[in-house]
C-alpha cells in the first residue's frame, strides 16, 4: 500500500517541477527584456511627451566617473544638467580634466547625439592647454529637441596641442547612464 501510494504521487511531483523548470526562465527573460525595453522609452523618468514642466527632466555614466580610461589623464563629469526649455531640452555638461602627464593635453566638447538619432553639433567648448600635471574645467552647452534625451557625446582629445604635431583622438563618451540634475 505504501509503494502504491508514493507512485501515484510521483507523476504530480514530476509534473510541477517540470513547470517550474520552463516557468522560472521564461519569468526572468521577460523581466530582463521588460528593463531593457523600459530604459529605450523612458518608461519611470520624465515626461515622454516632451511638456514643458517646471521641474528639470531626470534620467539616470554617473557624475564623477572617469570618462576617458584610454587616455592618461583623468576626465570626469562633474556636473550634467537637462533643463526643458520652450524651444527644447537645454542639456548642460561640465567635465573636469586632471593633466597626469608631461605633455600639454586639451579636451574639445563636440556634438551630442540623442536616443532618437538626432546629432546636434558642438558646443564649441574646450579646457585650453591644460599643461602638466594641472587641472582644467570645461563647460559645453546643447539645445535638444523637445522630448529627446542625449545617449552619446563626442569629445576630442588633443595631446600636446602647442607642440609641433599634436595628436587628436576623438572619442563617444556614453551618457545614458549620467544621472541629470536640475539647475
Amino acid at each position: 500500500m505504501l509503494g502504491e501510494s508514493h507512485d501515484a504521487e510521483r507523476p504530480g511531483m514530476i509534473r510541477v517541477l517540470l513547470i517550474l523548470a520552463i516557468a522560472v526562465p521564461i519569468l526572468i527573460e521577460v523581466v530582463t527584456f521588460g528593463g531593457l525595453i523600459g530604459h529605450y522609452v523612458g518608461v519611470g523618468g520624465g515626461d515622454p511627451s516632451g511638456a514643458a514642466t517646471a521641474t528639470p527632466t531626470e534620467t539616470s555614466e554617473d557624475t564623477g566617473s572617469a570618462v576617458l580610461p584610454e587616455t592618461p589623464q583623468t576626465e570626469r563629469i562633474e556636473r550634467a544638467r537637462l533643463l526643458n526649455a520652450s524651444d527644447g531640452r537645454q542639456l548642460i555638461v561640465t567635465l573636469s580634466v586632471q593633466n597626469q602627464d608631461r605633455t600639454g593635453y586639451e579636451l574639445r566638447l563636440d556634438n551630442v547625439t540623442t536616443g532618437a538619432g538626432t546629432t546636434v553639433d558642438g558646443s564649441g567648448s574646450t579646457t585650453g592647454t591644460v599643461d602638466g600635471v594641472e587641472t582644467g574645467t570645461v563647460t559645453g552647452s546643447w539645445l535638444l529637441p523637445a522630448g529627446e534625451r542625449p545617449e552619446t557625446m563626442t569629445v576630442t582629445a588633443v595631446t600636446d596641442p602647442e607642440g609641433s604635431t599634436p595628436n587628436e583622438r576623438t572619442y563617444t563618451v556614453p551618457l545614458a547612464d549620467v544621472t541629470f540634475e536640475g539647475s
